[in-house]
């Protein structure tokens, strides 16, 4: 019995955790709750009267007296059904805005997420949980709790209906009531089976949504490595486990179906049995153990019917599970802006002893001080994890640092809000991200305000002005999912069309070269060079020849600036720097000689 007891209580409090969503329209949602109560209460009553004034009146022959009984039921029902309809429409409205505030409140919850704990989440579970989930959570508000065959309002039906059962024959009522809390304990046993199962089917379905975004989003990759077989073969191992689970979660459902109908059926048989044996001795009436065998049915049918929406109401309460951990994950800590960056500020960035973990105890930047002038071009080199990334996006606020402070353009950054630092950054990261939309849109993301001369002028700079214009709708050419599109020189001189397009003090630029070929990399070079005039810019390089006129070059290795100066100095002093110029160069030779064989 425990379990049971326990399960129920879970779900009362799962559905007092979604009522949150319909704060708004509590009071509606709570008149249509008590409408529906009352109206099934109402509508038991009444046919409970009917049964057994017409079950009277037949066995008397007064066949006037039942037509004025139906007659008298029949307006009863009217506007009892006038009454339902009109809550089961304000049901169905709470229903579909407490479902749209939701998805809101779900999105706007992952849009304040630390930028760590968002990439510690599958988009395919994140997209199974903001979908599938929100939905089956908005069930704790629809029509199974606030229709006229609403979880609440049944099982008050079924109390008339045995309290009425118990008086006109209490002791044929009272083994009605033993066969009830059987059938009832007997459902809700198998419902808790049903529960754990589903549990783990829907984890596993989060799981073949991954997969299916990892086939769609990484088909080059598939095809390429001839992948195609192995991801079938998963899906279809976590696809089989899935169905396994179904397929218990429907046993347990059909050995509850087919328990009740054994409990209800002996329940009418003892009800038949016993009322015969009572007529016999005198002690009732056939009239009235007809209405007790109706009624028994009525309580039979209402059982199944609670039981059953208490099983989707299971459904809802695992959804309700998966969606408030999405809730409960930490958000970023907003910060109020008290300050005015100094653009004329001898530094743009004055950092001091950082040091940024992740979730290892191996720092990826170790006790780093780095102070770089105002208009100065810096641009930092170095071997893979060297913390390169780590740090422009420690810039950004996207990465926390365990200790150290950080100073922009004269002021602390903790005295800055985190949308006031990210309004002092343009970034162009080396591969740009293009949302499904037009190429206005997509530019207009550096700046909603910008009018078409600005953002004509940004597309002169990112030489994109001869592209868009053989275009038939010019910038209003929309350029499908991720850019698909476009050549990858051409997303990334959207991506400086739009920092441009920001003006920002200062410029970020992760690697914008690297993924391209010569021809786009001269084009998107010349586009970097009018970018960053008049700047502050910090350049992450891979390529160490698009950088050899920068003020100021740095390496870092294992999150330490291992070496410091410009290009001639650090290739005269023969170390990391100049280590990694010769692999290079003797890369690109090797490449150019290959080509010429």
């Amino acid at each position: 019995m425990k379990p049971a007891i326990d399960s129920i209580r879970h779900t009362f409090r799962m559905m007092a955790w979604s009522w949150q969503f319909i704060r708004s329209w509590r009071t509606q949602y709570l008149l249509c709750f008590v409408l529906s109560i009352l109206q099934n209460a109402w509508m038991s009553i009444t046919s409970a009267y009917l049964i057994g004034q017409t079950t009277m009146h037949a066995a008397t022959g007064n066949f006037a007296a039942m037509l004025d009984t139906i007659g008298i039921v029949a307006v009863i029902v009217l506007f009892g059904i006038i009454v339902i309809t009109a809550a089961n429409y304000h049901s169905s409205r709470i229903h579909i805005l407490g479902f749209a505030q939701i998805r809101k409140a779900l999105f706007a919850k992952l849009t304040a997420m630390p930028m760590a704990e968002a990439n510690r989440q599958l988009s395919g579970d994140l997209a199974t949980r903001m979908s599938m989930d929100a939905e089956r959570t908005a069930a704790f508000f629809g029509s199974m709790m606030t229709g006229d065959r609403s979880l609440f309002a049944i099982p008050v039906s079924i109390l008339i209906a045995t309290i009425i059962c118990f008086v006109k024959q209490p002791a044929i009522g009272m083994m009605n009531l033993l066969f009830l809390f059987i059938s009832i304990y007997a459902n809700l046993v198998c419902i808790r089976r049903e529960y754990s199962w589903h549990t783990q089917r829907m984890g596993i379905m989060s799981a073949l949504t991954q997969r299916m975004i990892d086939m769609i989003e990484g088909t080059i990759v598939v095809r390429m490595f001839g992948l195609a077989a192995h991801m079938q073969e998963k899906y279809e191992t976590d696809s089989r486990t899935a169905y396994s689970c179904a397929m218990r979660g429907a046993n347990y459902n059909a050995m509850r179906s087919s328990s009740s109908s054994a409990i209800q059926w002996g329940a009418i048989v003892f009800t038949l049995i016993a009322g015969s044996m009572f007529v016999h001795m005198g002690m009732t009436d056939l009239g009235t153990v007809v209405f007790i065998v109706l009624m028994q049915s009525q309580i039979n049918n209402d059982v199944l019917i609670m039981t059953n929406l208490y099983r989707q109401l299971q459904y809802a309460t695992i959804a309700a599970v998966r969606v408030k951990e999405i809730f409960d994950r930490p958000e970023e800590q907003m910060r109020e802006n008290t300050v005015t960056p100094d653009v004329n500020a001898e530094l743009a960035i004055d950092m001091r002893h950082v040091t940024v973990s992740y979730d290892t105890d191996l720092p990826v930047i170790n006790h780093m001080s780095l102070q770089i002038k105002n208009g100065e071009k810096l641009a930092i080199v170095g071997g893979s994890g060297g913390g390169k990334t780590t740090l422009i996006r420690y810039l950004m606020e996207l990465a926390e640092a365990e200790n150290g402070d950080i100073r922009l353009f004269g002021q602390p950054r903790e005295r800055y809000s985190q949308e006031a630092v990210r309004n002092l950054i343009a970034y162009v990261p080396q591969n740009c991200y293009l949302f499904d939309g037009t190429i206005r849109e997509n530019i207009a993301w550096g700046n909603a305000k910008a009018t078409d001369e600005n953002m004509w002028h940004a597309v002169r700079e990112a030489g994109l002005e001869g592209l868009i214009r053989q275009l038939p709708d010019g910038l209003d050419t929309r350029v499908g999912e991720h850019g698909a599109q476009l050549s990858g020189g051409q997303r990334q001189r959207f991506a400086i069309a739009r920092a441009m397009l920001k003006d920002a003090p200062l410029l970020l630029l992760d690697e914008a070269t690297s993924a391209l070929d010569g021809e786009s990399e001269e084009l998107v070079g010349q586009a970097l060079e009018r970018l960053m005039d008049g700047r502050t810019a910090i350049v992450i390089a891979h390529r160490l020849s698009t950088i050899r006129n920068a003020d100021r070059i740095i390496v870092m290795e294992n999150g330490e600036v291992v070496e410091e100066g410009n290009h001639d100095r650090l290739l005269a002093c023969s170390g990391r720097y100049a280590q990694l110029y010769r692999m290079q160069y003797k890369k690109q030779a090797a490449v150019i000689q290959a080509g010429l064989q």
